[in-house]
């Protein structure tokens, strides 16, 4: 049976009630009040190496949006250096798409892993990972590659959740966080979609903890659940987001502030904030029916100039 928090999660009233048995799980809104001051005024000695350097492994044939949605959310929130690893395949439309970012192409056919390593893993602050990689070649040994080789903050999303065996996540070194929807999140754990509908809140604990992951479970309502038990309810953002493309600007989104140096907590409950306050504003001018997820990129500067110290 759906409770009256699962029902707030997801969007089936207005009204939250936070109350669940397990008093050991602590439960918050992210509100206005909690991340206003995360973001600081930037100093005037500092320099594009100050804000991050975030490397980002997404896209594949058909799917060359997620990498450059990924890009641009990352150098729109703020990244100081921004690198799209990308298939030969479409490479040109990142290259042409996201003109700040640097660009690296590989062949997901023949990988040169020492290659990805210094292209990826030593350049970066924090990888993401996962956005738009259906269609890419060896992608699972790429993704536990990363994983086994890397001890960088770690952002999995979208395929990287669909393809992630959950044993590489048991002597993980580094801070994983997982950003899957539903569907996603009921392959993961191998439960029907309906039954993750119901105790969300202490199932998304458990596995938080049992893996020592973070875990934002997008939604109505998304979630972010911590290993420490600590759970983080957002409230902005709108059904107009529920479209292709959104969840690749949120991993960018996270990408940046983790790289930034950002608190986890903090960097997490800022990013999921921002950029449904993105979709509000951007919503309250084109409309829920029309919106996009390039109009989420559009209004972030709008959102963070809302919440920032300039």
């Amino acid at each position: 049976m759906i409770n009256e928090i699962d029902k707030y999660i997801l969007g089936l009233t207005d009204t939250p009630n936070l109350q669940i048995e397990n008093q050991n799980i602590k439960i918050s809104l992210t509100e206005y009040d909690d991340v206003k001051n995360i973001l600081k005024k930037r100093s005037r000695d500092s320099h594009k190496g100050t804000y991050g350097r975030v490397g980002f492994l997404s896209g594949s044939k058909g799917m060359g949006g997620a990498a450059v949605l990924n890009c641009n959310a990352a150098l729109r929130s703020g990244s100081g250096l921004v690198k799209g690893c990308v298939t030969d395949a479409i490479y040109n439309i990142v290259e042409s798409m996201s003109i700040e970012a640097i660009t690296y192409a590989f062949d997901e056919y023949n990988i040169s892993f020492d290659e990805l390593n210094r292209e990826l893993i030593q350049f970066s602050d924090v990888i993401a990972t996962g956005s738009g990689c259906a269609n890419m070649e060896n992608y699972k040994k790429i993704l536990e590659f990363i994983i086994e080789s890397s001890e960088k903050p770690l952002v999995i999303d979208a395929e990287g959740i669909n393809v992630l065996n959950l044993d590489t996540l048991k002597n993980h070194k580094q801070n994983i966080i997982l950003t899957p929807h539903y569907g996603e999140w009921a392959r993961l754990i191998n439960k029907d979609i309906n039954s993750t509908r119901e105790n969300i809140i202490e199932n998304a604990v458990e596995f938080a903890a049992k893996y020592n992951i973070y875990l934002i479970l997008k939604g109505a309502r998304t979630l972010i659940a911590c290993p420490n038990e600590y759970v983080y309810i957002n409230t902005t953002g709108n059904p107009g987001m529920a479209t292709a493309g959104s969840g690749d600007v949120l991993t960018g989104i996270t990408a940046s502030f983790i790289g930034q140096k950002i608190e986890i907590t903090n960097a997490l409950r800022t990013a999921v904030y921002i950029h449904g306050l993105a979709g509000d504003l951007g919503s309250s001018i084109v409309g829920e029916h029309s919106l996009i997820a390039g109009d989420l990129i559009k209004y972030l500067p709008k959102a963070i100039k809302r919440i920032s110290l300039v």
